[in-house]
């Protein structure tokens, strides 16, 4: 399985050398580096879309009223990860809890679910502890 379009790669790059003038390899490590960028927001994206659909369907997920997914990046040397979480406030807006969601490494670019989280995003699933 392709994890990139090789040939839509190249074509930017291509176009970068046309139109500004930029030698091939600068070029294709620029295309390189927007495609990576891309889809890593794009599977962000889709996670946090997953989460807010089961923020209020799921009936395990019951703490506090207000239920607002929220993403955390932390960097530690050449590790990137973007942690996700559903926090749950009361009507009055007092924090009442969070469900954890796993995070995304953003140096490979795979989504990760422990033993630790309670909610699997990308199978849209209530794991529990």
């Amino acid at each position: 399985m392709k994890k990139y379009n090789l040939s839509k790669i190249m074509k930017r790059a291509w176009t970068l050398v046309k139109k500004e003038s930029m030698d091939i390899s600068s070029a294709l490590k620029k295309s390189w580096r927007e495609e990576k960028e891309m889809k890593e927001n794009n599977l962000i994206e889709t996670l946090k879309a997953n989460l807010e659909d089961m923020a209020y369907s799921d009936h395990n997920i019951n703490a506090g009223i207000d239920r607002q997914v929220s993403e955390k990046k932390w960097e530690n040397g050449e590790n990137k990860r973007t942690y996700l979480s559903i926090n749950c406030y009361t009507c009055s807006g007092r924090f009442k809890g969070a469900y954890k969601c796993g995070y995304v490494d953003e140096v490979t670019g795979s989504y990760v679910c422990s033993k630790y989280d309670d909610v699997d995003a990308l199978a849209k699933k209530y794991i529990g502890r």
